[in-house]
């Protein structure tokens, strides 16, 4: 049955909201930049992995498009969290894609952060995910840089890919890419950094994190934790 976690008060739903707008604006590659490009009136986006009130803060950045939410379960949400979607979908980890799938619907964009290292056939998953993109349709796909395996470990939070155990294996997005172009445009970005000053910033934070062994977002920067890719669905090829 999905869960509630009482410790994710209305009070951090309404911080994290804040810190999402403040990420846009130094990042411009963060899924809260992506979502902004498709703020329309009549545009649908699916957020795969919606725990941690995720559609609450992405809706911050595209207030005229709707949202559906689908996990495996429900994971530090409030009850604004669950309102700001159309549809909220829990479906087990085994049939998740196809459940999706079966639901019948299309849309104009798709995120999916730091899921796919969570999911045991990430090749055939994102085939039938990216099938479910209208002709135009942008997907965002973030997850662990490859050479995460070898950055110092921590106790509180991700910096090496093993830190959290329900990882199953490195995914290869740069590969990804080099099979994927049939589907559409796609911009990649490896082992992801920001700007200069982001940079300078994100290694500010490094000393925190190599003694206290807690991680923050900004320590990702500094390492390039993240490999981004972003997908704009062509018409659909016959091969596919």
């Amino acid at each position: 049955m999905p869960r509630v976690d009482k410790g994710y008060t209305e009070k951090i739903g309404r911080r994290r909201e804040w810190i999402s707008h403040l990420k846009r604006r130094i990042d411009p590659k963060s899924k809260y930049a992506f979502v902004a490009q498709l703020n329309q009136k009549n545009a649908v986006i699916l957020d795969v992995g919606c725990g941690l009130d995720s559609v609450r803060k992405l809706r911050q950045h595209a207030p005229l498009a709707t949202f559906d939410g689908a996990d495996i379960a429900e994971h530090y949400m409030t009850e604004a969290g669950k309102k700001a979607m159309r549809h909220y979908w829990i479906f087990t980890p085994e049939t998740f894609i196809d459940d999706l799938v079966a639901k019948g619907e299309s849309y104009d964009g798709i995120v999916l952060s730091h899921v796919i290292e969570h999911v045991e056939q990430p090749v055939k998953f994102l085939e039938k995910l990216v099938r479910l993109l209208k002709v135009g349709g942008r997907l965002y796909l973030s997850t662990p840089a490859k050479e995460s395996i070898q950055f110092p470990s921590v106790r509180r939070g991700c910096l090496n890919f093993y830190d959290d155990p329900t990882h199953t294996e490195p995914f290869d997005l740069g590969r990804w890419v080099e099979g994927a172009k049939t589907w559409g445009h796609i911009a990649f970005t490896p082992r992801h950094q920001g700007g200069v000053l982001l940079r300078i910033l994100a290694w500010m934070t490094v000393p925190y994190t190599l003694i206290t062994k807690r991680n923050t977002s900004l320590t990702w920067y500094a390492y390039g934790f993240e490999s981004i890719a972003e997908v704009v669905r062509t018409p659909i090829n016959k091969s596919h």
